[in-house]
């Protein structure tokens, strides 16, 4: 069995472009565990759900009865502490002009914390800038360096506690999980090749240059 912990950022992709029978086939068919914090079922579901957010409603709904039919998994563990800890590591590891970058946010680190608690290894999040510090911490300094037009520093005790602690996680994006799905049979070739863009303009960091390459591997 694979356990995936998931970020808002890929659930509300995939939902919105009617891809959440994606959860469905993989974790009924090939045994996959698709678990949520307490955070973020309150983000997708509750808040939407609470103050009549119209225009989210139908994927709140969608995403809460993934919860109901177990699907998506809630678990928890005590990480408010481990979370700030990971907050000061991400962002005291680039600096410019004598600055700390803030690169990531408490919603965050506490995913990265969870999954360090719980020993899941697998992260499913479209954001881009914490996959990029978590996978590859030096594009995402060149990437930094281009936006700013200036040199980023590195403080390494940050930089490699960091490294440290995120070394055996992997992150995905709601495009590789559709990928995944195209790959086993679940949708067709023109329904793959569609539902790629439609992630990219539905938040899922992803190029269009990406997105040949994928067409290129799989099609």
């Amino acid at each position: 069995m694979k356990t995936v912990l998931c970020d808002s950022s890929s659930l509300i992709s995939l939902t919105d472009t009617c891809f959440i029978d994606v959860f469905y086939f993989l974790s009924k068919k090939f045994d996959v565990d698709f678990v949520i914090p307490p955070s973020v079922r309150k983000e997708i579901i509750d808040r939407p759900l609470s103050i009549q957010m119209k225009a989210y409603q139908l994927s709140a709904l969608r995403m809460k009865k993934a919860l109901s039919d177990g699907v998506l998994i809630e678990v928890n563990a005590d990480t408010e502490l481990e979370a700030k800890n990971i907050l000061s590591m991400a962002n005291t590891s680039f600096f410019v002009r004598g600055k700390p970058i803030h690169l990531i946010d408490l919603g965050e680190a506490d995913m990265i914390a969870l999954a360090h608690a719980l020993n899941i290894n697998l992260l499913l999040m479209d954001e881009r800038t914490t996959r990029m510090l978590i996978e590859a911490p030096f594009r995402l300094k060149e990437h930094l360096e281009k936006e700013l037009h200036t040199n980023i520093m590195l403080n390494k005790k940050s930089f490699e506690a960091f490294r440290d602690y995120t070394r055996d996680m992997q992150v995905i994006r709601s495009s590789e999980l559709l990928t995944v799905a195209f790959e086993k049979g679940f949708i067709s070739k023109e329904m793959f090749e569609a539902g790629l863009y439609a992630l990219k303009y539905n938040g899922c960091s992803i190029s269009f240059d990406e997105i040949e390459e994928i067409k290129r591997l799989v099609i």
